[in-house]
């Protein structure tokens, strides 16, 4: 499965995330991950984010080298909160992770799977790898 992380400075993260994503119709579930929501574009592509990251994905997100996006100021990845995401369309993580960090009013950035971190306003759906 594609995906990245959504990435903030905090421990409420998920939390806020979670909310800006069920007004948009999202669905709220346990995993074993703990939370996890999901949410169905019209077009019937999920994005689903979790709680936690697996045991032994840590490091995924604490060790680099991260790149940073074209503008984007790198948070010290050693004090980040991380959520784990699966999503296959480059379009739907741009637009809900802008989404997220307008709802949530926090600093908010996207690790994608080639360790660039992207301002969550400015994901460009061209570039990010998921």
């Amino acid at each position: 499965m594609r995906g990245g992380f959504l990435i903030g400075l905090d421990a409420g993260l998920y939390e806020r995330a979670m909310r800006s994503l069920e007004a948009l119709g999202a669905e709220v579930a346990a995993h074993d991950l703990g939370g996890a929501v999901q949410l169905t574009s019209e077009d019937g592509v999920l994005f689903t984010l979790f709680e936690r990251i697996p045991v032994g994905a840590e490091s995924e997100i604490r060790k680099g080298p991260f790149r940073s996006a074209a503008g984007v100021q790198l948070p010290d990845m050693s004090r980040v909160t991380a959520c784990p995401f699966e999503c296959r369309s480059p379009e739907l993580v741009s637009s809900l992770a802008r989404a997220i960090a307008v709802a949530t009013g926090a600093p908010t950035w996207v690790l994608d799977s080639d360790s660039v971190v992207w301002d969550a306003k400015l994901v460009d759906p061209k570039l990010i790898l998921l």
